[in-house]
């Protein structure tokens, strides 16, 4: 495997007796990359992540870890590594110091400084017992023992499920830190826009299979081109939608009568031709967005009976409510 390859995942398949797993499942990630997994609860993001870690032992398929094989190495693999699990489960331990403290043991840490550095940052008081803790303040705990020994690679399964907005942006900017620095992570979500924000690459597991994958930035500077345009006359508005719904350069269209107002996907190099039609029109405001990766997601599920827009809507709305 090449060295600037960290973690290499080629057709793994597990099947559990309830149809859900992964299957033929393969992706790579570079030395220094934040790579995303995104998909709704069940799509295989965790079951993924437990072979890398080696807790699972694949069906079929091959998973390396810096060329290392997780399963039958899996204390080299996670000696190095820093870990957030999707579902949370602490010892009893007195409080979250005591937690602390058997966590640097864990990691032959000479001391704890940088973990004392990340309470403070994330507000956090490790003093309370751990059985007593918030789901938020679980969270904290978990970010500091994964991130406190400055690990090369970490592995981040829904990372800031229960934290509040302030404490998910210093989350980013902690995650784009050791970026800076060299680690390789991945991270696993389905919130779009903390995908967005942090990563290199995003891929898409639909039943646990890969539907997609791309760079962001590929999303961001997507050919096709989003506007949302509102019209001073009703009479011009209603005159526009007509012709746009008749010609096929105007995609995805929708409209709100009651604003005049028209949102509509165009390829870029039909940007001209809407100028032209508009010009004969008294426009009170257009604007556009580039394509994003809700978008893009919702391309491959909105039309899937299994994974309903609103669901996977309410699943993303939960997870803010808890935060």
């Amino acid at each position: 495997m090449p060295e600037d390859i960290v973690i290499s995942v080629k057709n793994l398949v597990k099947n559990y007796s309830n149809g859900k797993g992964v299957f033929d499942f393969s992706m790579q990630i570079n030395r220094g990359e934040i790579f995303g997994l995104l998909g709704p609860n069940g799509a295989g993001k965790t079951t993924t992540i437990r072979h890398i870690l080696g807790f699972q032992k694949p069906e079929k398929g091959e998973i390396r870890v810096n060329n290392i094989d997780p399963w039958y190495f899996s204390d080299i693999v996670n000696s190095g590594m820093g870990y957030i699990p999707g579902e949370i489960a602490f010892p009893n331990f007195k409080n979250g110091w005591e937690f602390i403290n058997q966590m640097a043991k864990f990691k032959s840490m000479d001391n704890i400084d940088y973990a004392k550095e990340l309470v403070k940052r994330f507000s956090f008081d490790p003093s309370c017992r751990v059985k007593t803790m918030s789901k938020g303040m679980k969270q904290k705990l978990a970010i500091v023992t994964a991130f406190m020994n400055k690990p090369n690679t970490l592995i981040l399964d829904e990372p800031t499920s229960g934290l509040d907005p302030l404490m998910q942006l210093e989350f980013d900017k902690l995650v784009l830190e050791f970026k800076a620095a060299g680690a390789t992570i991945l991270l696993s979500s389905h919130i779009f826009s903390e995908i967005e924000k942090v990563c290199d690459k995003v891929c898409i597991i639909k039943d646990g299979k890969k539907i997609y994958e791309t760079k962001i930035e590929n999303i961001r500077h997507d050919e096709n081109k989003n506007y949302k345009i509102e019209f001073i006359d009703k009479k011009q508005y209603q005159e526009f939608l007509s012709i746009a719904t008749k010609n096929q350069i105007f995609e995805n269209l929708k409209n709100v009568d009651e604003r005049n107002q028209i949102f509509v996907t165009i390829n870029q190099k039909n940007t001209n031709t809407l100028t032209q039609y508009l010009a004969k029109y008294d426009i009170k405001y257009i604007q556009q967005n580039s394509k994003t990766l809700e978008e893009t997601f919702m391309k491959y599920y909105s039309n899937d009976t299994n994974y309903s827009f609103r669901d996977i809507k309410k699943q993303i709305l939960t997870d803010n409510d808890n935060k």
